[in-house]
C-alpha cells in the first residue's frame, strides 16, 4: 500500500521526536533476526514522498510489551512498613525499521535503543555533524582513551565551536545547529552520538522520512569542521590478528584493559554505577554485582575456575537500569584496549583505528613538550653489572648474609640492586642528585613515594622499560606526586618548579631529533603519548613546568 495521500505537510510547531540510526549493512540480518525474536513484528507500509516510483520506503513496526511483573530491589524499604505491592510492569518498546535503496534504518521508541545500538553504524551521526554549522554547543562527551578520566562530559554556556584537546574523541555531542530561514524539517536541538535525536514537526511517518531524505543530503555535502573520531576496521584477518593479540595481552596481565564508567548508548548516556547493578553469566554460572570492575569479573572467573584466555571475552554481562534488564553483551563488547604497535583501539567489541585528525592533534601536543637528551645518563647491562659486582664486594661480608654461599649472596645483592635503583644511584653519586628512590611518606592513603630524584627545583619520575604498559606508570606516578605535592599533603618538601618523567628506553637505536631534541611522536606507543599528553595537562595545571628526560638501555 502506498501512503502518498496521508502525508502532510510538517508545520513549523515541534511536536514529535525521532532517534535515528543507521543499521550497518554487515550487521542488517543479525539486526532483524534479533527483532523478529524479541519484538513483536506488527507490519510494514511502503511510502512515496515524490512522483519517483523508484524512490520507495518501506516502514515496518516492531514492539514490544512487557507482561511480567518485576520487584524493584527497594522493596526492602515498602517491608518495613508491610507495604503490599506485587511489582511493576516494565516500559514498553518501539521501533520502526525503515528500508530504502538499500540502506536501512531504525528509529527507536523507549528502552528499544538498546535492541539497535549493537547493530548501528557508527559513522553515521558524526558523518552528519561535520557537515552542519552549530549555532550554540549545549554538552560534549570525549573519550580519552587510556587517561585516567577517559570519558568525560563538558556543559557549555554560549558557546559556539567544536573544540577538543589533543588526545580527545568525540562520542556525544548536545547542540542547537543553525537552520536557514523557513527550515521546517527538524528543530535546532541535535543530539549526535550513535544516533541523531532531535525534535520534528509532528508524530508520522511523512516527517522521518523527510529527515532522513534531508540527512542524506547533508551527508553529500563538503566537511565544515573536523571532528576526531575512530576509524572501523572491517578486514576479517586484521580483526582476527588483533584479537589474538588482545587475548595474548589480557593472558599477560589484565591491567592492560580498561572498563569504563560511562558509555553511550544511541544519544543516551548509561553511567556503570549510577542507578545500575549487572550479573555476570557464563557456562550456566551467574553471579550479581553493583559494579563492573575487573576485580568483581576476576573473582567470578576464578570462584568458577574459568580460564581467562578462553573464557573472559565471553563472559555475558547483563546491564540492569533500576533493576530491569536493558542490555546483554558479551565482555569484549565491554572493554576498552589499545594496542600501541598497530595504532589501534577496541571500542565496544569492534576494532578502529585513529583518524588522521585524532593522531596529528595528538603529535602536535607531544611536540610541545620539552625533551631532554644527554647521552651522559644513557644506561646499559654493562654498567648494572659493575655496579652490582661493586657492591657484592662491599657487602659480601655483611652479617645479613652469614652462612650463604658465594652465588646466594650475589644474588640476594642482584635482586636488592635492581635496575631502576641502580640507575638512580649512580646519578646521585655521579652526578649530584638527591636520590629519594624507596624514601617514602605517610599521608592519609599510606606510604607514597614522592619523586624518585630531586635536583635544582625539578622533582624526577624515573622508569625503565620497552612497552607503553610499563612506562605509563611512571606518567601516572608522577600526575599523583605533583598533586600531593600542590596540596602539601606531605612534610619537608622542597622547592618545585618542574615536574619531570625520565624514560628509559630499552632500545638498539635511537629517536630520530627535531631541532636538536628527539621526537616522542615517532613513538609507537599511543598509550603512553596519550598519558604524557594528559600528564603535560595537568602539570600546568597545577602551575609546574612538565619537561621529560629521555635516555636508552643501549644493549
Amino acid at each position: 500500500m502506498y501512503a502518498n495521500d496521508n502525508v502532510r505537510k510538517c508545520m513549523r510547531v515541534y511536536m514529535g521526536q525521532v532517534n535515528l540510526y543507521k543499521i550497518d549493512e554487515n550487521k542488517r540480518i543479525g539486526f532483524l533476526d534479533q527483532l523478529r525474536e524479541k519484538f513483536e513484528f506488527i507490519g510494514e507500509q511502503n511510502y512515496n514522498l515524490s512522483d519517483d516510483e523508484k524512490n520507495t520506503f518501506t516502514v515496518g513496526t516492531y514492539v514490544y510489551f512487557p507482561d511480567e511483573k518485576r520487584i524493584p530491589e527497594w522493596r526492602w524499604i515498602l517491608d518495613e512498613y508491610e507495604c503490599e505491592f506485587e511489582g511493576t510492569v516494565g516500559a514498553p518498546r518501539a521501533i520502526l525499521v525503515i528500508e530504502n535503496r538499500g540502506i536501512t534504518y531504525a528509529v527507536t521508541y523507549g528502552f528499544s535503543y538498546f535492541a539497535v545500538d549493537k547493530y548501528c553504524d557508527i559513522d553515521f551521526a558524526f558523518d552528519f555533524a561535520r557537515r552542519v554549522v552549530f549555532k550554540q554547543i549545549k554538552t560534549t562527551t570525549l573519550t580519552a582513551p587510556n587517561a585516567q578520566r577517559n570519558k568525560m562530559i563538558n556543559v557549555y554556556l554560549n558557546y559556539n565551536d567544536i573544540s577538543f584537546d589533543s588526545g580527545e574523541s568525540y562520542a556525544k555531542i548536545k547542540a542547537k545547529v543553525k537552520l536557514e530561514e523557513n527550515f521546517t524539517l527538524h528543530g535546532e536541538m541535535v543530539e549526535i552520538g550513535h544516533s541523531i535525536k532531535t525534535q520534528l514537526p509532528e508524530n508520522n511517518i511523512a516527517c522521518i522520512l523527510k529527515f532522513i531524505e534531508y540527512v542524506e543530503r547533508v551527508r553529500k555535502k563538503e566537511e565544515c569542521q573536523k571532528i576526531p573520531v575512530f576509524s572501523k576496521i572491517k578486514d576479517e584477518d586484521t580483526i582476527h590478528e588483533l584479537d589474538e593479540r588482545l587475548l595474548e595481552k589480557i593472558e599477560e596481565n589484565i591491567e592492560c584493559i580498561n572498563i569504563s564508567e560511562l558509555d553511550i548508548i544511541g544519544a543516551t548516556e548509561i553511567f556503570n554505577n549510577n542507578d545500575a547493578s549487572f550479573t555476570l553469566k557464563h557456562e550456566h554460572k551467574h553471579q550479581d554485582i553493583q559494579e563492573l570492575t575487573k576485580e568483581n569479573i576476576l573473582q567470578f572467573m576464578e570462584e568458577n575456575n574459568f580460564n581467562i584466555r578462553k573464557n573472559f571475552l565471553n563472559i555475558k554481562v547483563v546491564s540492569k537500569k533500576n533493576g530491569e534488564p536493558v542490555c546483554t553483551d558479551i565482555m569484549k563488547k565491554l572493554v576498552d584496549f589499545t594496542d600501541d604497535e598497530k595504532r589501534c583501539l577496541l571500542l565496544k567489541g569492534e576494532w578502529y583505528s585513529f583518524n588522521d585528525d585524532y593522531v596529528q592533534y595528538l603529535q602536535d601536543s607531544i611536540a610541545e613538550l620539552d625533551v631532554i637528551y644527554d647521552s651522559r645518563f644513557d644506561f646499559s647491562n654493562k654498567k648494572l653489572s659493575e655496579y652490582v659486582e661493586r657492591k657484592y664486594q662491599e657487602e659480601k661480608d655483611c652479617i645479613d648474609y652469614a652462612g650463604l654461599t658465594g652465588e646466594q649472596i650475589k644474588k640476594k645483592i642482584k635482586d636488592k640492586y635492581y635496575a631502576e635503583r641502580v640507575f638512580n644511584n649512580i646519578l646521585s653519586e655521579q652526578f649530584g642528585f638527591e636520590n629519594h628512590d624507596r624514601d617514602s611518606d605517610e599521608t592519609g592513603a599510606g606510604k607514597v613515594e614522592l619523586m624518585d630524584l630531586y635536583k635544582d627545583g625539578t622533582m624526577y619520575a624515573v622508569k625503565i622499560g620497552n612497552s607503553s604498559a610499563k612506562l605509563s606508570y611512571v606518567v601516572e606516578q608522577s600526575i599523583s606526586s605533583t598533586r600531593m605535592y600542590k596540596h602539601q599533603s606531605l612534610p619537608d618538601m622542597p622547592r618545585v618548579e618542574k615536574v619531570a618523567v625520565w624514560i628509559v628506553l630499552k632500545r638498539c637505536t635511537h629517536l630520530p631529533e627535531i631541532d636538536g631534541k628527539p621526537d616522542l611522536s615517532s613513538l609507537k606507543m599511543i598509550m603512553l603519548k596519550n598519558r604524557l599528553d594528559a600528564w603535560k595537562k595537568e602539570v600546568r595545571i597545577l602551575g609546574y613546568i612538565p619537561v621529560v628526560y629521555l635516555n636508552y638501555w643501549e644493549d
